[in-house]
């Protein structure tokens, strides 16, 4: 089933963040090939990721996670490790912060 990414994320979860549209300057999808499931990423105008996740069926999730901006390696590794800390696998994991599952592995290797 086909999902438009554009309808993924609505004005209430920008404006949780006090944002709207005008902030967002990227939206991309990251398919989990095991499951067809897919997160939903949207990019902020100051480095804030938003995510969502969306079911092979198209059933998009009320969760919405916000990362920060990663500047930094070590900032990247923090926040690899607070969403592995949540119990999200490393595939999840990878596709939400934008890196490879072998990336995320490393980071939490030399925990």
């Amino acid at each position: 089933m086909s999902t438009n990414l554009m309808n993924v994320f609505n004005n209430s979860d920008l404006k949780t963040l006090g944002r709207n549209t005008d902030d967002v300057v990227s939206l991309s999808f990251k398919l989990n090939k095991n499951t067809g499931a897919k997160i939903a990423r949207a990019v902020l105008n100051d480095g804030t990721t938003i995510i969502k996740n969306v079911t092979a069926s198209g059933v998009v999730s009320d969760s919405v996670y916000t990362l920060p901006n990663m500047t930094d390696s070590s900032k990247r590794n923090e926040v690899i490790r607070d969403l592995a800390n949540q119990n999200l696998n490393q595939e999840t994991i990878a596709a939400m912060v934008d890196v490879s599952q072998a990336t995320v592995s490393n980071v939490l290797r030399k925990k």
